[in-house]
């Protein structure tokens, strides 16, 4: 025991003290760690628990947990680890703060004091005066769809045996900060916001799924705004809110067999000042005209419904009574 906790604190010295060596760091989760094929490359897989694999690139700032593209706050750096005995061995390093805040949370047990959600806020992107992203080609608005997936999702989560409730049921428009408010209001214990993206390059493709950025980190939606790092009431939920967030993108690109853009972070005004842990999902492109033709397909939107709720159920069915 001695001699271990003698190489780990050799191996760590040379790093600065917001650095950890990532084998080392997963080692304490149950994940092997052996002496990488390729510098710069390390898969670490363990033989119980679920995610099981991990795989990361030197300069990459996300991280593949269980096939699974995971945003990360900075990028892997790669390092020589020296012990006492041998030549130095170059390994990756991750920030303190991505360890801590992603992956302790998506790998080990949930927070003590997590229980299972049984009550459930679905909140419809947009509607009324604010009709979203636009295909004008389909003559199909935003709104539309995120209603008619919410519908859906609902019926599902209520069959699965869920209470729950939407922020909007028919075409209205719901200030963003009322959305929160609603997830107080009726005592939610998870929000989850649907959205369809676009981007202003037709080919861009596929699903993400957002968490709130945890405090002191940048968002990997808004590159401009890099200063904004200041903690927030949702930040409370941090552990959670990329638990449930990546339970939902992994469930959405298995079974839609879709391009995976990652769990990513934001401070979207909706996710701030929540009361339960949320995610916000973007479950396709409406300036792609290959996805949009499948999302104007009502048998489409059943499908990225049940992929959410399957999300649901495997981050619920994770967390005690």
């Amino acid at each position: 025991m001695l001699r271990a906790a003698a190489l780990l604190l050799a191996a760590l010295a040379p790093l600065a003290a917001q650095d950890v060596w990532l084998g080392d760091s997963l080692a304490r989760l149950g994940f092997a760690n052996p002496t990488p094929a390729r510098p710069g490359e390390e898969r670490l897989a363990r033989a119980k628990g679920s995610p099981a694999l991990v795989e990361a690139a030197r300069d990459s700032d996300t991280i593949l947990v269980d096939g699974i593209r995971v945003s990360l706050n900075a990028p892997l750096g790669l390092r020589p680890m020296r012990l006492p005995t041998g030549p130095a061995v170059p390994r990756l390093t991750v920030s303190r703060g991505d360890y801590d805040k992603t992956l302790a949370p998506l790998l080990w047990s949930a927070p003590p004091e997590a229980r299972r959600p049984r009550r459930i806020l679905i909140d419809p992107g947009h509607g009324g005066k604010d009709p979203g992203k636009q295909s004008k080609e389909l003559r199909m608005d935003e709104k539309y769809l995120t209603l008619d997936t919410a519908r859906r999702l609902a019926a599902l989560l209520r069959d699965a045996g869920f209470e729950v409730h939407l922020t909007r049921e028919k075409d209205v428009f719901v200030e963003l900060e009322d959305r929160a408010k609603r997830a107080a209001a009726v005592k939610a214990d998870l929000f989850v916001s649907l959205h369809y993206n676009a981007a202003a390059a037709p080919s861009a493709s596929g699903i993400e799924t957002y968490c709130l950025t945890p405090a002191g980190q940048f968002s990997t939606n808004d590159p401009s705004n890099r200063g904004a790092t200041a903690a927030l009431p949702g930040n409370r939920h941090d552990a959670l809110n990329v638990r449930a967030a990546y339970q939902v993108q992994r469930a959405l690109v298995t079974r839609l067999e879709a391009r995976d853009r990652g769990v990513r972070r934001a401070r979207f005004s909706m996710l701030k000042d929540l009361s339960c842990p949320g995610l916000l999902v973007e479950g396709g492109f409406m300036s792609n005209r290959s996805e949009m033709l499948r999302l104007s397909q009502e048998s489409h939107r059943q499908r990225i419904a049940a992929a959410i709720a399957e999300g649901i159920a495997a981050y619920a069915g994770a967390l005690p009574r």
